[in-house]
């Protein structure tokens, strides 16, 4: 009868010695499956190592978990849980079952009654062994997740694990998860999309992109749609903007690194305004860019300068064209703006050349003679000598100069 002076405990069978051995000298894992639970027939029971079974087993469950007792490492614990549905019965005696089905370890322990939900009193038991063993590194510590009827100290361990552990799922563009630092290398590079960046490779990048002057526009996406004024990369590494001279307002598909495509969809972009006059020392006019030869252009085509020159430099023919500035052979003076060096000049008025007011001394000589040609006092006759010089020169005043093309961005 079972009283204060009762002792508890278990160990492995004879057949599970045997098969421990085995699998410490052959360094072969031995996995333990099923915890078997009896309840002795009412019986006190006393374990006996030559049994091969319980004497009376009332159910037989999936071991839910194994593991090592931190507290002592010869010391493996083998848990159970029982659910509110299953019960009915006393538990007097233990044994553990491997997956062989060999009834490798027997245990008694204190009568415990398992209810069931239908008595009125249902409720989780767990029921746990432990098992001192002579070596308990090639017990397989693996369970089968399907049958585990998790307790909170186990959730709460499996979390704790977890956390630390890094077996978590990576991050996608729809999903939270883990993702590793990129390097510096796999930053400048930008091939992978597993990879999270930091501010020093962030950096990296620009600065990268700012000394290569690719930082900015994005390369040309022929299955992108592009509005009017929009800037992107070509193939060839330089900067396009939709033209647009058709006025469609949109495009996609074309490509404006061919040159077919330019400059009525796709113009070179350098970032110069519209209407700029740029000093050009090529008889190879740039691509956007157009002579300022005076000759009249289309308004639609050119309607980016037209909306800056208006009609300023002549109305063309006062429909569809307007005039274009004329700088050959020309100089260009600042705008007075009130200075007073040049005033009463509008912008873009054109000068004639001229030379500024002046005079010159002239000696001339005061003789009287007399009828001999010898000179003579009181005489009436007085005779003025005029010089000049030869002439010398050009055909215009100027300075210095070297001759370069004016050219106005379009």
């Amino acid at each position: 009868m079972i009283d204060e002076n009762s002792t508890f405990g278990g160990f492995l069978t004879t057949i599970g010695e045997a098969k421990q051995a085995n699998a410490n000298a052959l360094k072969r894992p031995w996995k333990l499956t099923h915890l078997l639970l009896g309840d002795a027939n009412g019986n006190d029971p006393v374990p006996d190592p030559d049994q091969t079974e319980l004497e009376n087993q009332v159910h037989r469950a999936a071991i839910n978990q194994l593991s090592i007792d931190p507290d002592n490492p010869a010391i493996l614990v083998v848990e159970v849980v029982l659910p509110p549905n299953i019960g009915g019965w006393w538990i007097r005696e233990l044994g553990i079952e491997d997956e062989d089905g060999d009834f490798v370890a027997v245990a008694n322990c204190p009568p415990s009654y398992k209810p069931l939900l239908a008595q009125g009193s249902g409720r989780n038991q767990v029921v746990r062994m432990h098992l001192i063993l002579s070596n308990t590194a090639n017990v397989e510590l693996k369970v089968d997740p399907s049958v585990v009827l998790a307790t909170r100290e186990y959730v709460d361990k499996e979390i704790e694990a977890h956390i630390a552990s890094r077996n978590h799922p990576d991050a996608t563009t729809t999903a939270k998860g883990f993702v590793q630092f990129a390097t510096k290398q796999e930053h400048l590079d930008g091939q992978r999309d597993d990879r999270a960046a930091k501010p020093s490779g962030v950096k990296a990048m620009i600065d990268k992109a700012v000394l290569a002057g690719a930082y900015q526009f994005a390369a040309y996406d022929p299955d992108r749609t592009y509005t009017t004024g929009e800037v992107c990369r070509g193939s060839d590494g330089q900067f396009y903007e939709f033209y647009d001279r058709d006025l469609t307002g949109e495009v996609q598909g074309v490509d404006p690194a061919v040159s077919d495509n330019r400059p009525h969809v796709w113009m070179i972009w350098d970032g110069v305004k519209p209407g700029t006059t740029i000093v050009w020392r090529s008889e190879t006019i740039p691509e956007g860019y157009g002579v300022n030869d005076g000759a009249d252009r289309d308004r639609s085509d050119y309607r980016r300068v037209f909306a800056v020159f208006g009609t300023k430099y002549g109305e063309g023919d006062g429909e569809k064209t307007f005039g274009w500035p004329d700088d050959r052979g020309e100089f260009f003076r600042g705008l007075d703006l009130d200075r007073g060096v040049d005033p009463g000049r509008e912008l873009s008025e054109h000068q004639d050349d001229e030379l500024r007011s002046h005079d010159h001394e002239i000696k001339t000589g005061n003789n009287s003679y007399d009828g001999t040609g010898l000179p003579q006092t009181g005489s009436n006759h007085t005779l003025v000598d005029t010089n000049r010089t030869e002439y010398t020169g050009g055909d215009e005043t100027r300075p210095r100069n070297n001759a370069v093309i004016y050219l106005t961005k379009i």
